[in-house]
């Protein structure tokens, strides 16, 4: 069996799997809970969380392992997303980013981030935008992320003429609120 290009990588990315705390907009306050207390008066904190969302199936963007691909899957069981400063899109509080491997094939999840992703949009007659997110390939090709037939997220060329109706090109980046209380 051929070793993974990735096998070199697993002890690091073992280590760089789990989460990091990343602070909130809304900082918990210290609450000590004794009992037979009233916890109605515990505020609720709302956890911002950006989604990449594919609206003509309603489906997110998930990961299983950092060796496969991305595929669509539920919303409510995908990874925040972070669109940075330098145009990297991150899993939120990883290192992990989006990364093209080639046209045509799968986008995988790296910790080098070598992709700068765009968010082209393009208004239609009916008063609507369509948005591609768009990068560059290693050779300088540009390409659109695009889910195929089975939900699976690949670099293809960026379809052109988007007034074709629902297209598989279609991403945003949503920000969800998730309350919790503190």
């Amino acid at each position: 069996m051929a070793s993974s290009p990735l096998h070199y990588l697993l002890p690091l990315l073992l280590i760089c799997s789990n989460p990091l705390q990343q602070p909130t907009s809304a900082s918990p306050s210290f609450h000590l809970n004794f009992a037979g207390e009233d916890n109605r008066h515990v505020p609720v904190m709302r956890h911002r969380r950006s989604k990449i969302f594919h609206p003509s199936t309603g489906l997110c963007v998930m990961r299983s392992t950092i060796a496969d691909p991305l595929n669509l899957g539920p919303c409510s069981k995908s990874d925040s997303w972070q669109y940075t400063p330098q145009q990297f899109l991150m899993i939120t509080g990883t290192y992990f980013c989006l990364e093209p491997v080639g046209l045509g094939d799968p986008v995988r999840l790296a910790i080098i981030c070598e992709s700068r992703w765009a968010f082209a949009s393009e208004s239609e007659s009916e008063g609507g935008t369509t948005t591609h997110l768009t990068t560059e390939l290693a050779d300088g090709r540009k390409v659109c992320l695009d889910a195929d037939a089975d939900g699976t997220l690949v670099a293809n060329s960026c379809n052109q003429g988007l007034k074709l109706g629902v297209d598989s090109q279609w991403f945003k980046l949503v920000t969800t609120v998730n309350n919790s209380q503190g």
